[in-house]
């Protein structure tokens, strides 16, 4: 279950990737690691945000869209 504050934060990131004043850096690539606090990603078809607290998966499915996205599509903010 997200927070009020993780639902705020997923809103201005999606609203500024779409107005393109924050572009995702990179791909995820095989030494991608999150931390504690975990990594926001992007989705290459939607480009709507995501939390992931681990990268023990091979594909995930977007929240969005529902699209099945392969691990190394998906870009780090």
């Amino acid at each position: 279950m997200k927070t009020p504050y993780q639902e705020w934060t997923e809103e201005v990131l999606n609203t500024s990737i779409r107005v393109g004043s924050i572009k995702p850096r990179s791909k995820v690539h095989k030494y991608t690691r999150a931390t504690k606090h975990g990594k926001t990603i992007v989705c290459p078809e939607c480009n709507k945000v995501a939390t992931v607290y681990h990268f023990a998966w091979s594909a995930l499915s977007c929240q969005h869209c529902n699209n099945m996205i392969d691990k190394y599509d998906w870009k780090l903010l």
